[in-house]
């Protein structure tokens, strides 16, 4: 009976790690301005993806991106 309790609390787990919401990645630029960006539907790791990818765009000049939502 227990090993179903474990089973069926990972499938939970797992489950919703890949549900698709609206996120929020806050980044900060080398004067200590923050920009918001929204990044709709997405699970959470493709939105730290898109997150990352800001911070590595040397273009927009920021120097620390992360989901804050």
């Amino acid at each position: 009976m227990k090993r179903i309790a474990i089973i069926l609390g990972m499938a939970c787990l797992l489950s919703m790690a890949s549900c698709k919401k609206s996120w929020v990645c806050q980044c900060t630029d080398n004067n200590g301005n923050t920009d918001y960006h929204d990044v709709p539907n997405a699970t959470l790791n493709d939105a730290n993806r898109t997150c990352n990818d800001y911070e590595y765009n040397n273009a927009l000049g920021y120097t620390n991106c992360s989901i804050v939502q």
